[in-house]
């Protein structure tokens, strides 16, 4: 017995938090899913800390489905799985996910694969929408439906979801965002260039509310808080100590790969427009 649409909300203090590149790549593994699979599912990578699950990236998994019969392929999950933490170590199998409206029978059985090594998996379902609704994100625990000493069955209950991102995130959804609206008319190449004299301009404005706050504490126009000093304290520890002429040369250096990569990308893309018209061409 398994509870479907009938889920309970949790109320606790367990949270899940996603990073947008998740669920990026659970829209993508989607897309390219076999034409008669119906949903897709994968490992879901991050921490626990108190109930609080962070997911950082994921991976697809395989799985087959023969007549009623459903099988996950746990071989590639463990060959995955292994070269995911030999990139990021830090990051563990929290959980998993699956495309679709609702959980099914079939939650319940991807659910106990996963709960062999995580003692309280979370299940992300992602409901694509299809064109038809709204796209929407839920989370999941189980826990266990039992009568006296007799086991029923599995309960799913529903937890938050917050969907966090970092600056590297926002600069690219800020991207994504002005390519869709249409109100620039910017030349190809400089979108990135565009981005990094965002990011300078907002840090050269930082930097200049840090140096006003200090000119005044050192005046004692200010009081200095002992936090802002810290933080401040450990910044300058962290800096790298370069003279200026090896950190212009370095920066110079980032400077020109990174024109050379949007150049190649300009080049990649204009070859694949000559080649789609000369094969519309040749089959006309």
């Amino acid at each position: 017995m398994t509870l479907t649409d009938k889920t309970l909300l949790y109320d606790s203090t367990d949270e899940c938090l996603v990073e947008p590149a998740v669920l990026f790549g659970i829209i993508d593994h989607y897309t390219r899913r076999e034409s008669r699979q119906d949903f897709v599912i994968g490992t879901l990578l991050g921490s626990d800390e108190g109930g609080v699950v962070t997911v950082c990236s994921s991976f697809p998994v395989p799985h087959t489905e023969v007549e009623d019969q459903i099988a996950l392929n746990s071989d590639f999950h463990a060959t995955m799985l292994a070269l995911q933490q030999r990139v990021t170590p830090q990051h563990k199998v929290v959980g998993w996910y699956s495309t679709g409206e609702s959980v099914n029978t079939n939650t319940t059985l991807f659910h106990e694969f996963y709960g062999q090594d995580v003692e309280r998996p979370v299940h992300l379902l992602f409901d694509v929408g299809m064109g038809v609704r709204r796209m929407s994100c839920k989370a999941y625990v189980s826990s266990g439906l039992t009568l006296g000493e007799t086991r029923l069955g599995t309960m799913f209950n529903e937890i938050r979801v917050t969907i966090v991102n970092g600056d590297s995130d926002r600069v690219g959804i800020d991207t994504l965002l002005k390519m869709t609206s249409g109100a620039t008319t910017a030349s190809p190449g400089t979108g990135e260039l565009d981005s990094v004299e965002a990011t300078v301009k907002k840090l050269l404005r930082t930097l200049e509310g840090v140096t006003d706050y200090v000119d005044k504490v050192t005046k004692g126009e200010a009081t200095a808080e002992p936090a802002v000093v810290r933080l401040l304290q450990q910044l300058v520890a962290s800096a790298p100590r370069l003279p200026a002429e090896s950190f212009g040369k370095m920066f110079n250096t980032q400077v020109q790969d990174m024109l050379t990569i949007v150049y190649l990308a300009n080049l990649t893309r204009t070859q694949l427009a000559l080649a789609e018209k000369l094969q519309a061409v040749a089959l006309s």
